[in-house]
């Protein structure tokens, strides 16, 4: 009885995939060396991607057959097994190659001695599965693949897909964009429903309190996701709303894996730059009885980030003082007086740390009987954060290091691009601002899907879904400080990356004094409820019909609340020194050490209350927004399926109702309804194994953003303008040219070429119209001004009037040799390269004027990722290069003088990972993360100037691996 539970357990944490009647007379191309059983067995695991158990003795079981040919997995089993005392048996759970009198007589007393299995190899084989079984053009991360690379969250495997590029923070994946639009444009589904979950970044560059369409994977683990797939093309049977594309997430489920089982792997991390060890630990057991099954996955995580490096407050031209140029050169005296030169403004050198606690939960029931299918999939995520922000850096008149009357200038260089690339100040103001945050975001789902059997032909699928999530920053506050010291500002031997010195001690109490105090409270969310019912029918064995409806209500909000300037005033016409204790030294930057304050304690001591603005005797100030979206979908799909040709075929109508609520309004701003026919045909035609070619044209939306529906209306009065948002604004709408080849050559050999176009129209635009006040319908909140009915302005706001377009070419190859000798049967390579290109035109958010045509925001022309590795039955090892090209982030329009856009330069980022298996449930494993510790430039202006430069540092992981 032991045996045979070995036996079953052994089958059951195997990686390999079922063998299925079909599969096993596929043929392969052989070139196998033999020289034992097990070697055998481990390389026809690799070949047909099938799990084997081998008996006790196939280590030293010596074979005499060679194999060169194209065999079925049977045929190649029967001649090998041929002479010997083994025979092998069929499950469809794997293969079982056990001695014959064991095999004939008492099987559950078979000893078993090993399960050859395939981590690396399996895995991408059975993302390649998945991708050849989907009519769509898509790509796919399974489960081991995820697990497999660094594995701090699931942006970090997606990546290597072609098409996707993520953004980065703190070196850590958070969101992910495909086929170079934005990751507002990328809808996220998980276990079947589409959802929605927001943080930010802690830097200003990268957008603080960033309420978006876009899905932020750092608040997940990957471990509690099973696979994800990545659906490039539309069909009708998918959400709308991606118009990039989908991606699908699906946690893990207990009848993934029968039986019990146990896995928890412990975690421990170094990062170079906080020098303090992380800790990180997951979880999971799962059990089935029966048609019964139960999981639970936990996921913890503490780790301490840093990062540091330099940047501007843009760049600016500005009119230097008279009485700061006087011991200049006549000729730059002029120069600088005149308002021509280009300045750098706000050069500070910068520190942003972050205590995250991450907790990831996912929960399932799972009914797997013979006419229905049920599943019950809960899912929790946690991510919280202490903050703490500090910069050093000259802040005078302009942002410059001048102190009117004070400061000299006493030495400076300008370059070709009239530039100011080195300047020298005596008795210039230098400031320190020291900010605290604490962040919260929380992300709750439950989903129940059904599919039952109604007949032979017909079955019936619902899904039910919930989705709360919500993003807190409870306490936001900066205290500044100001000094007097001689600086030097130098981008000549660093364009983004200013070489500043200072002349005082940075580290004295007695170099500072006070400035100024902000506080600010901010908060957002999102709630998503669906429904989904289909019911699919088969007739002629070859048609198959799905008739679907949807439904989905989503709302968000977002509020800010803050108190600007405090003390400023009365500290501006004093010296009031730094509070007694207070201080803390910040020597971490690899450019200077300086004293910050303890933010908080040091509000505290001047008689304000960080944590509770209205216990201030200040004003404070809030904005407040709410939206609404209430869709319905129904669609129909058919599908023609033969032995080499599948077509699906599709339309889907789709209906939104959006309302938007302003708090500083008294009742509802408006309410906007829109309607959509969505087509969509997919072909696949596979002349032979080798080969598929896949078509498909379809149209997909994407919804606005929320700042284009639901931001404040604002009046500009000396101008007579009033700018805000367009409630009736409606989706884009994307019509879609997708074609792919894929070749496979053997069963761990592949190349695949797609090509894609997208035509946007309904983009969305800045416009100008002149009118009446009252011609505008917008509420009075403006009484204290001079408008009224018959008062002429300007209404700048958005509107559906422009197209573009964006097209791409993906590439990808998998090459592996398993039939080759050592060591080169045990390598791999797997690379892709995506050349995308797109461009849109901008127009300027004050009058609605057309600026210049670019690129489209995060569109990357180039991209791609290349992974070696390397594995046998005990030990796999890959290093990973993942490259992006550089990319706009967004356009200014604000201020065109000072930004007409921003972006950030090219990366490539390098991380390795180890693995040991010490026996049948232990394995050793590292990991590390960011190799090159890589700087992340972003540039400002289209003349490429200096705006921020980071470094996260490099993170190592050790862990170990217990599975039972």
């Amino acid at each position: 009885m032991l045996g045979k539970t070995l036996l079953l357990f052994a089958l059951l944490c195997s990686a390999g995939t079922p063998v299925l009647a079909k599969d096993a007379e596929k043929k392969h191309v052989l070139r196998l060396k033999t020289k034992t059983l097990a070697q055998a067995c481990h390389q026809l695991s690799r070949i047909y991607d099938v799990a084997f158990v081998c008996a006790k003795g196939a280590h030293s079981k010596s074979l005499t057959t060679d194999l060169v040919g194209r065999y079925s997995i049977t045929q190649a089993l029967n001649i090998l097994l041929r002479d010997t005392d083994y025979a092998y048996q069929m499950t469809p759970d794997g293969i079982i190659v056990t001695s014959k009198p064991a095999a004939k007589h008492n099987r559950q007393n078979t000893v078993i001695d090993e399960v050859v299995v395939m981590g690396i190899q399996a895995s991408l084989t059975r993302a390649q599965t998945l991708k050849k079984a989907t009519t769509e053009i898509s790509d796919a991360v399974v489960a081991q693949d995820i697990a497999a690379y660094p594995n701090i969250n699931t942006a970090e495997a997606l990546q290597r897909i072609p098409g996707v590029v993520i953004t980065r923070e703190a070196g850590e994946g958070r969101q992910v964009s495909l086929r170079g639009l934005s990751a507002d444009f990328t809808l996220v589904t998980v276990n079947g429903m589409p959802v929605l979950a927001n943080n930010d970044s802690p830097m200003d560059s990268r957008v603080q309190k960033q309420h978006d369409r876009s899905f932020d994977f750092n608040l997940f683990s990957a471990e509690l996701f099973s696979q994800t797939q990545v659906f490039k093309a539309y069909s009708v049977e998918q959400p709308a709303g991606g118009l990039a594309g989908t991606l699908a997430l699906r946690t893990t489920r207990p009848f993934d894996r029968e039986g019990f089982n146990f896995v928890v792997t412990p975690q421990v991390s170094y990062n170079e730059y906080t020098k303090q060890p992380a800790e990180r630990i997951t979880s999971m057991v799962s059990n089935t009885w029966g048609d019964w099954g139960a999981i639970l996955s936990v996921s913890y995580g503490k780790r301490w980030v840093e990062e540091q490096g330099a940047n501007t407050i843009r760049w600016r031209q500005i009119a230097l003082p008279d009485n700061s140029l006087s011991l200049l050169s006549p000729q730059l005296q002029s120069t600088l007086a005149q308002g021509d030169v280009i300045i750098p403004r706000g050069n500070r050198y910068s520190i942003w740390r972050s205590e995250q606690n991450r907790l990831g939960i996912g929960g399932g029931l799972e009914y797997k009987g013979p006419k229905g299918h049920v599943n019950l999939d809960v899912l929790h995520a946690k991510l919280d954060s202490q903050r703490d922000e500090f910069h050093l850096y000259p802040r005078g008149y302009e942002s410059t290091p001048i102190i009117w009357g004070l400061t000299q200038l006493t030495d400076a260089e300008i370059n070709h691009k009239n530039e100011l690339i080195y300047s020298r100040y005596q008795d210039a103001r230098v400031a320190t601002e020291s900010r605290y945050q604490q962040t919260k975001t929380d992300y709750d789902q439950v989903v129940l899907s059904a599919a039952f059997t109604l007949s032979q032909d017909t079955h019936w699928n619902i899904l039910l879904g919930e989705e709360k999530s919500s993003f807190i920053i409870p306490i936001s506050n900066k205290i500044y400080t100001r000094g007097v010291s001689d600086v030097s500002v130098d981008y000549r031997d660093g364009r983004y990356f200013a070489d500043i010195q200072y002349a005082s001690n940075l580290r004295q109490d007695s170099m500072w004094y006070m400035n100024e105090i902000d506080l600010e409270e901010y908060a957002s969310a999102t709630h998503y409820r669906h429904a989904k019912t289909a019911v699919n029918q088969t007739f002629f064995d070859k048609l198959n019909i799905e008739w679907g409806l949807d439904f989905n209500r989503f709302t968000t909000f977002s509020s800010s609340t803050y108190q600007s300037d405090l003390l400023k005033e009365l500290w501006a016409n004093t010296e009031t020194a730094l509070p007694t204790g207070m201080t803390r030294l910040l020597n971490s930057h690899s450019n200077a050490s300086w004293l910050g304050l303890k933010t908080n304690q040091a509000i505290q001591s001047f008689s304000l209350n960080p944590y509770d603005l209205g216990a201030n005797p200040y004003a404070i100030q809030n904005n407040t927004t709410r939206l609404r979206e209430d869709k319905s979908a129904a669609y129909i799909s058919a599908k023609w399926q033969t032995d080499t040709l599948t077509i699906q075929a599709g339309l889907r109508y789709q209906k939104e109702k959006i309302s938007v609520t302003l708090d500083s309004f008294e009742a509802c701003c408006s309410t906007a309804k829109h309607q959509q026919w969505l087509p969509s045909i997919n072909l696949a035609f596979q002349p032979n194994a080798q080969w598929i070619i896949r078509l498909g044209l379809s149209r997909n939306i994407g919804f606005p953003s929320f700042e284009d529906l639901s931001s404040a209306l604002a009046y500009d009065e000396q101008n007579k303008i009033v700018y805000g948002a367009n409630h009736q604004l409606a989706p884009y709408t994307s019509d879609n040219v997708d074609i792919a080849i894929e070749r496979y050559i053997e069963q761990h050999t592949s190349m695949s070429v797609s090509v894609f176009y997208k035509n946007i129209s309904d983009f969305i635009v800045p416009q100008a119209t002149e009118m009446t006040f009252g011609e505008a319908n917008l509420p009075n909140l403006w009484a204290d001004t001079d408008l009224d009915s018959t008062t002429l302005i300007t209404l700048v706001n958005k509107t559906n009037q422009e197209q573009a377009s964006i097209a791409g070419i993906e590439t990808m190859v998998r090459y592996e040799r398993p039939d080759l000798p050592k060591p080169w049967g045990n390598m791999g390579v797997v690379g892709h390269y995506t050349f995308i290109q797109g461009q849109m035109t901008y127009y300027n958010e004050f009058n609605g004027q057309p600026l210049f045509d670019k690129s489209m925001p995060n569109l990357s022309k180039h991209t791609g990722s290349l992974t070696l590795y390397y594995e046998t039955e005990r030990f796999n090892a890959r290093l990973s290069a993942t490259y992006r090209d550089s990319y706009i982030y967004r356009v200014n329009s604000a201020n065109l003088n000072d930004e007409d856009e921003t972006g950030f330069h090219p990366s490539t980022y390098l991380d390795a990972s180890v693995r040991y298996k010490l026996n049948s449930q232990w394995q050793l494993q590292g990991e590390a993360l960011n190799l090159t510790n890589e700087r992340e430039e972003q540039y400002t202006s289209s003349q490429d100037r200096a705006y921020n430069s980071t470094t996260s540092g490099r993170t190592f992981y050790l862990g170990v691996n217990y599975r039972y």
